[in-house]
């Protein structure tokens, strides 16, 4: 079904690019009361397929991100050089295979770096699942993520553990720190999408980031934000719903502040929200300061902790496509 979907999607892309985009970019305008400033770290070539998404960051200050129609994961260097990681192996035609999300398990000591990424095979299914590159480049598939079809977003514990959400089960996933073991770790009504996007399937569980005990799962078509409580033993607890909103349409990106602050990226109204810690939602940012179609939130680690790291996809439904990755600074 897949390959279908992923077949027709340019036809997809131009139905919905023709309706009432601007007007869902107007109705979630609603600004907060103070300004953020988005800043450019690095732009992207479309006429390269060099569409972002996924993004993670070592302790040294590395970042890393995924090209999504390229099947990449790539190092950014401040110099402005970039080193491409690894390449998912996928044979299909182009368009037919894409890479959602990345995460990065470290060390203490750096020994047991890796980084995995989840790739949507819609050719023949053979290629799909998360795959691990460890430190020295070696790349394998997670035995059993073949389970995950649509592999939409990722994070990791400190534990090691890997969260994978699967968008169109409406499920999230767990890969164990001490086995690797592959486990249905939660699946709720409440992750599940609706199909109003027209992609051919469910949208649901996106973007995932950890709150303490907590997991904080966006929901793209029913454009919410869910917690889903993280119980003693490890397991999936309660599942409840934090904000849902009709300017948070196919929310992608999710990321927690220092102050508890969420913010919360809407990929079809390019805005980058925030959910204060007394309920509101405000607008932080939106097409007006250069987001079109940001997906992937992360605040930064060591000197780069104050900033919160935009991934600006800029794909599918927009005619002059942006890729991107901005960051805005949060606190003093």
């Amino acid at each position: 079904m897949l390959r279908t979907i992923l077949m027709l999607l340019p036809v997809f892309v131009m139905a919905l690019a023709s309706v009432g985009h601007s007007e869902a970019i107007d109705h979630a305008r609603r600004r907060g009361p103070v300004p953020m400033e988005l800043e450019l770290v690095r732009e992207f070539d479309p006429g390269l397929s060099e569409f972002p998404k996924g993004i993670a960051f070592d302790r040294y200050g590395g970042v890393y991100v995924g090209m999504q129609m390229l099947g990449q994961v790539r190092k950014l260097a401040r110099d402005g050089s970039e080193e491409i990681i690894a390449t998912i192996p996928f044979d299909g035609p182009p368009g037919t295979g894409f890479l959602p999300a990345i995460a990065l398990v470290e060390g203490w000591i750096g020994a047991r770096n890796a980084i995995y990424a989840s790739f949507v095979d819609g050719h023949t299914g053979a290629a799909t699942g998360v795959y691990k590159i460890s430190r020295d480049g070696t790349l394998s598939r997670v035995p059993g993520s073949e389970a995950i079809s649509f592999g939409n977003g990722m994070t990791a514990d400190r534990r090691g553990n890997v969260y994978v959400s699967n968008s169109t089960t409406g499920s999230i996933w767990r890969i164990r720190h001490d086995s690797g073991a592959v486990e249905l770790w939660a699946q709720d009504p409440l992750l599940e999408g609706d199909g109003s996007l027209g992609f051919g399937v469910p949208l649901g569980a996106g973007g995932l980031a950890l709150d303490g005990r907590s997991l904080l799962v966006t929901v793209e078509e029913k454009a919410r934000v869910v917690r889903i409580d993280i119980d003693r033993d490890g397991s999936a607890g309660n599942v409840s719903v934090v904000v849902e909103d009709s300017s948070l349409y196919m929310t992608e990106g999710v990321a927690l502040g220092r102050d508890r602050s969420i913010y919360i990226s809407s990929w079809y109204n390019s805005t980058l929200s925030v959910l204060d810690r007394r309920g509101n939602l405000s607008v932080i940012a939106d097409s007006e300061d250069g987001l079109l179609g940001p997906v992937t939130l992360a605040f930064g680690k060591g000197l780069h902790s104050r900033y919160l790291y935009i991934v600006n996809q800029s794909g599918f439904i927009f005619p002059d496509p942006k890729p991107a990755l901005y960051r805005i600074k949060v606190g003093p």
